[in-house]
Formats: structure tokens, C-alpha cells, sequence
């Protein structure tokens, strides 16, 4: 039986590392604009005191985390309001204020608790066609 001999092996291993890299890559603008999108959504839903929106305006997107493989977008609510986002996207929990003991509803302005996860729940039915369709649109 003779011998094989596969020329260029290495060359083609080369390709399809470099691949796996930018496909990746390409996912990271879509996916910053879906991020964007929910937390737009978020915010529009998260609940205000009539004296101000602190915890709305805590709202963010950061940037990226990318590596070969994986795509990492962190987004939340917090900074001043850190406590206070907990208490209200979670309410009621053990997370509540003092004043807000034994209530099991409290009346906001606008929106109500889980502002995040009820956006984020609501991109998933149609994220794939979203996404893909958004490639274009990323700078």
C-alpha cells in the first residue's frame, strides 16, 4: 500500500483559524446594536421617582469583549443607583428598602420591575434575523 501525502495542510489549518477569527469579529457590531436596542427598550421601561431618573440614566452598554470564539456584552444598571436598581428590577425581594416592607406592588411612574429581563426576553424571539440583517449596518 503506498503512502499519503496531504501538501498544504498547515497553510489550510492557517485559513481556517483566520476564519473562525473574523467570523466572530463580524458579530460584534450586530450584536453591540441589539444591546444598544434592548437597553433602549429597558430604559423605556424602567420605573422613575417623580423627582428624577437616576436609575434610568445609570442605564449602559459596554464595549465588547472579544475573543476568538466568544463575544462578551455586559449591559446593566447600577452606578449611583446600584442598590436601588437591584431593589426595584427585583422587587419585591429581599433587596427592598425598609419603607417598601410587606408591599407586593408599589406605584411607579412608567415601567415596573424586571425593566431588563423583560427586554432582553423580548429581543430573543427574533434575534437571529435581527442580527443578521443588521451586518450592514455597522460601521
Amino acid at each position: 500500500m503506498g503512502r499519503i501525502k496531504i501538501v498544504g495542510l498547515d497553510k489550510l489549518q492557517a485559513k481556517l483559524e483566520k476564519s473562525s477569527k473574523t467570523s466572530t469579529r463580524s458579530l460584534v457590531g450586530p450584536l453591540m446594536l441589539e444591546a444598544e436596542q434592548i437597553m433602549t427598550e429597558a430604559k423605556q421601561n424602567t420605573p422613575t421617582a417623580p423627582d428624577g431618573g437616576t436609575l434610568r440614566a445609570s442605564g449602559h452598554v459596554q464595549l465588547p469583549i472579544v475573543t476568538p470564539k466568544r463575544v462578551v456584552i455586559i449591559m446593566g444598571f447600577g452606578g449611583a443607583a446600584s442598590a436601588y436598581a437591584l431593589a426595584v428590577h427585583e422587587f419585591p425581594s429581599k433587596h427592598d428598602p425598609p419603607s417598601w416592607a410587606g408591599k407586593t406592588s408599589l406605584n411607579w411612574n412608567v415601567g415596573g420591575p424586571q425593566f431588563l429581563k423583560n427586554a432582553v426576553d423580548r429581543s430573543q424571539a427574533d434575534l437571529g434575523r435581527r442580527r443578521f440583517a443588521n451586518l450592514h449596518r455597522w460601521p
